[in-house]
């Protein structure tokens, strides 16, 4: 059986609920339009999940066959749970990010690009998702005879 995409599924799921052949143009929630459209019905139709006949499209047996057998869209995924830390498992980046910003007098974007082996610009977007996140960071003076700001996780009270 040919492997069909995310595209392929919608086009076939809003086929069907239809008896007979459907104008497209009547068909609402497509993945594409024009050109691309067209793209994906000539392979559906190749394969025989589908018959066009002008501008009209009908699902045959074969695309009844693959609804059934499709895997669920993604409107009826629900969210996978993040998986439960294997026990010995090494730490991830943003646990080892976090204890590098619990220190008293905290990090700056260098010492932390350098203690996980990071480029700065990427150092910082870690610091901006861990506010995104929700966490609380201080923005610190520069230590005496340094340059660089500090940054410190603030703890909850």
């Amino acid at each position: 059986m040919s492997k069909l995409t995310k595209a392929h599924i919608t086009i076939l799921d809003a086929l069907g609920g239809k008896d007979g052949p459907i104008p497209i143009d009547q068909l609402s929630g497509l993945p594409a339009a024009g050109p691309a459209l067209n793209s994906h019905l000539e392979h559906l139709s190749s394969r025989g999940f589908v018959t066009r006949t002008g501008k009209a499209i009908a699902l045959t047996e074969v695309g009844k066959a693959a609804l059934t057998d499709a895997p669920p869209t993604i409107a009826d995924q629900k969210k996978p749970k993040p998986a439960a830390k294997a026990p010995g498992a090494p730490p991830t980046k943003k646990s080892r990010l976090v204890t590098l910003l619990k220190s008293d007098t905290g990090a700056t974007v260098p010492d932390l690009a350098t203690a996980l082996d990071w480029l700065p610009h990427t150092t910082r977007a870690a610091l901006t998702g861990l506010k995104k996140s929700g966490y609380e960071i201080d923005k610190l003076p520069p230590l005496e005879g340094s340059r660089s700001s500090r940054y410190k996780l603030v703890e909850a009270a």
